[in-house]
């Protein structure tokens, strides 16, 4: 796919250094549960065991390391080369670049995940609000006009 802008503001750059930092969050919050599936790592107790649908932590652990994890790096890679990889029908069928498109997917999944946590466990962690605000600012980098149009196809 060809774009319209060719000049890599340096807003790519914040974004890409944000879901580097997130991706690296979601690894070792992964490893962490992978490791410990009791959640004790990260301070979970056996009242937030019993609170979720699983008899361990491995599940959500693994889905930290991938969707959280591995996700945004690849997300990152893409952001800062704009390289299409396997994903260029991604940037056909939206008319952005499959990065920016999955930044937006990984923000919604961010809310869904949030919405579900809060049933199980409630909010109130630490690390919950750093990933809220972290969200929150890949969002904004998501949406800063000059990544919007960076990341725009040429039809």
């Amino acid at each position: 796919m060809k774009y319209t802008e060719n000049k890599r503001p340096w807003t790519v750059l914040l974004l890409t250094a944000l879901l580097v930092i997130y991706g690296i969050m979601g690894i070792v919050s992964g490893v962490m549960l992978i490791v410990d599936p009791s959640g004790g790592l990260l301070g979970f107790t056996e009242e937030y065991r019993e609170k979720v649908p699983f008899n361990s932590f491995l599940p959500v652990g693994l889905f930290l390391f991938c969707i959280y994890g591995i996700g945004p790096l690849l997300l990152a890679y893409g952001a800062i080369t704009r390289k299409e990889m396997a994903f260029e029908w991604a940037s056909e069928m939206t008319g952005r670049h499959w990065s920016w498109t999955g930044g937006l997917s990984l923000m919604v999944i961010l809310v869904a995940w949030l919405l579900v946590e809060g049933y199980l466990i409630g909010l109130d962690f630490a690390a919950t609000y750093f990933t809220v605000a972290f969200g929150v600012a890949i969002f904004i980098a998501l949406m800063l006009p000059a990544n919007v149009r960076y990341y725009k196809g040429a039809r």
